[in-house]
Formats: C-alpha cells, sequence, structure tokens
C-alpha cells in the first residue's frame, strides 16, 4: 500500500513537472517572438527611433538575456549535466541579476514616462543621453545588487534542486526579495500614482469632460494591466517563500508555480506592449497588411478572344451585345 501511494505521488510530480515545462517552453518561445519583433520593428521603422522606444528596446534585451539564463538553468536542471558549486552558484548569480534586469527595466521605463508627462519642461531628461544613463544605471544596479549570490557560499549544488539560495538562508532571501522585487514594484507604482494625479487634476481645466474621461480610463486601465502583470510574476514566488518558512515543506505544486510564472508573465507584458504602445501597434498593422498584400497571388481572369475581318474581338463583348439584341427583339415582338 505504500509503495503504490509512493508510485502514485511519484507520477503525479512528473506530470507537474512536464506541464510546467511545457508551459515555460511556450512562454519563452512567446516571448522571443515577441521580443525580436518589436526590437525589428524600432530598428527598420525611423518614426519609432525615440528615446521611449530605445528604453523599450532595452527591455526586450534584457528579456531576452533572462530567457536565455532560464533556458540554460532548466536544462542543467533536466538533465544534471553539472554538479560542482561553483557552476551552480555562477547559475544562480546569473539568474537573479538577469531577473533583476529585467524588472529595473520596467522600473526605469516608468520613470522615462514621469519626465514626459511630469519633468517634460526639462528637456535634459527628455534626451537620448538622459535615457541611455538610465540604461547604464540599471545594468550597474543589477550587477551590484546580485553579488551576495557569489560573495557568500548559500548556493550550493543540489541534486533534483534549482540553483537558488535555500530558503533556510531567511535574511538572504529577503534582501534578494526587497532588492529584486518589492522595492521596483513600490516605485514603479508610486511614479504611475504621480503621473495618474498629475494628468487627471493638471490639466483638468483645459479638457473636455467626455474625452478627459476617456482618457483617464484608458490610462488607469493600461497601469492596472502594467502591474497586475507585475504581481502576476512575483506573488506565486513571495508566497512559496512564506509557505517555506511557515511549514517543514512546501508542495511542489506551489514550488512549480513559482518558478513558472515569471515566464508567463514576461510574455504576457510583451504581448501587452505592442497592443498598449499605440506607435508599435500602428506600425505592426501596417507591416502585417503589406507583407500581407505581398503574399496574396493575383488571380488575373483570362478571356477568349478571336479574329474577325483582321481585328480582335472580346467574346465576352460580343456576346454582351447579342443578348442587348435579342433583348430589343422581344420587347418589340
Amino acid at each position: 500500500m505504500t509503495t503504490n501511494t509512493s508510485e502514485m505521488q511519484l507520477n503525479s510530480i512528473n506530470i507537474d513537472l512536464y506541464v510546467s515545462m511545457i508551459v515555460c517552453i511556450s512562454s519563452v518561445v512567446i516571448s522571443t517572438i515577441a521580443c525580436l519583433l518589436i526590437i525589428t520593428l524600432i530598428i527598420i521603422t525611423r518614426n519609432l527611433h525615440s528615446s521611449t522606444n530605445l528604453l523599450v528596446s532595452s527591455t526586450c534585451l534584457s528579456t531576452l538575456f533572462y530567457l536565455i539564463i532560464s533556458t540554460m538553468n532548466a536544462f542543467v536542471f533536466y538533465t544534471s549535466s553539472s554538479s560542482t558549486d561553483w557552476s551552480c552558484r555562477i547559475r544562480g548569480y546569473l539568474y537573479y541579476f538577469s531577473l533583476s534586469i529585467v524588472i529595473y527595466s520596467y522600473m526605469i521605463q516608468a520613470v522615462s514616462r514621469l519626465f514626459w508627462t511630469v519633468l517634460y519642461k526639462h528637456r535634459y531628461l527628455l534626451s537620448m543621453k538622459c535615457h541611455i544613463y538610465l540604461i547604464i544605471f540599471k545594468i550597474c544596479i543589477s550587477f551590484l545588487l546580485s553579488l551576495s549570490t557569489i560573495i557568500t557560499k548559500d548556493i550550493v549544488y543540489r541534486p533534483f534542486e534549482l540553483c537558488l539560495v535555500p530558503m533556510k538562508y531567511t535574511f538572504h532571501i529577503f534582501y534578494l526579495l526587497t532588492i529584486g522585487f518589492i522595492i521596483p514594484i513600490v516605485i514603479i507604482t508610486i511614479i504611475y500614482g504621480i503621473i495618474y494625479y498629475h494628468i487627471v487634476h493638471a490639466t483638468a481645466n483645459f479638457r473636455q469632460t467626455l474625452h478627459g474621461t476617456k482618457r483617464d480610463v484608458k490610462l488607469a486601465r493600461n497601469i492596472l494591466i502594467l502591474l497586475g502583470i507585475f504581481l502576476f510574476g512575483g506573488f506565486p514566488t513571495v508566497l512559496y517563500i512564506i509557505v517555506s518558512n511557515t511549514v517543514e515543506s512546501a508542495p511542489n505544486v506551489l514550488f512549480l508555480i513559482a518558478i513558472t510564472t515569471p515566464s508567463v508573465a514576461i510574455a504576457i507584458e510583451k504581448i501587452m506592449t505592442i497592443v498598449l504602445n499605440r506607435d508599435i501597434r500602428q506600425v505592426f498593422k501596417l507591416r502585417w497588411l503589406k507583407w500581407f498584400s505581398y503574399c496574396k497571388t493575383p488571380t488575373n481572369r483570362v478571356q477568349p478572344i478571336t479574329y474577325t475581318n483582321n481585328r480582335i474581338i472580346n467574346l465576352t463583348n460580343t456576346q454582351k451585345s447579342q443578348q442587348n439584341k435579342t433583348k430589343t427583339l422581344n420587347t418589340r415582338t
């Protein structure tokens, strides 16, 4: 009886693992296609060469880097091809670094929106150079904040475990969670709150009621969508950490959800970038319609012709004239 129960539990874990792997692979494929599409559209379209879209391209590149690291870690996890502590520590550092650089990419995008909506009078803040400095800041802070995974020896190789900081190191986990997720999300929320307040109240006397209401609703919708995606990607991880520190062993399903939702959230965010970004969406529609029209094969209708008294006569026209003659004869009779 005990053997059957253990076999059923093992089969259930394997099924959950396969489902998690399929979801992760699908999310990686969707995110990769969306990122490459966005980067390509921005490069080949002159109208999209702006400081804002520079940050969008930087976010896509950071996402591709995160997907590569996640795929590499998943490959090692499923194949157990590397079993040294140092290599595991390096993979753990790259994972935390890539995840931080993605989250801080969204944060500097929020800062850029703050520049364009609230601080637009300061022209330097809207320049390309200032946005390049934001990208450099993002890379540097992500690089430095994740160094604790290499400096300490908390990450060691464990069979059938990801190369992450174990749950028993509560302070280290709390540090990584705070600087890698909580602080950026709080900053993003505050910035979007300032933007929404400024647009709704600062220009209330200069807009019509109906148009202003529609714009406010659209802005609030976009902000809620982005914040919802961020919370969806990070909440299962926070929940798993809390449960792991509360009980002896957290459910395996919760662990698989915690490692799957970031990839799913990134895929959803990339799709919503195309949908919510008006400039990219319009360029995508134009390119798609142009490409689709090229793919259509023109079907020209060939009409039969004949020669009569050294003249080329179209049979369809002859048939029409004959039909007209018969109609006139019928009316006369």
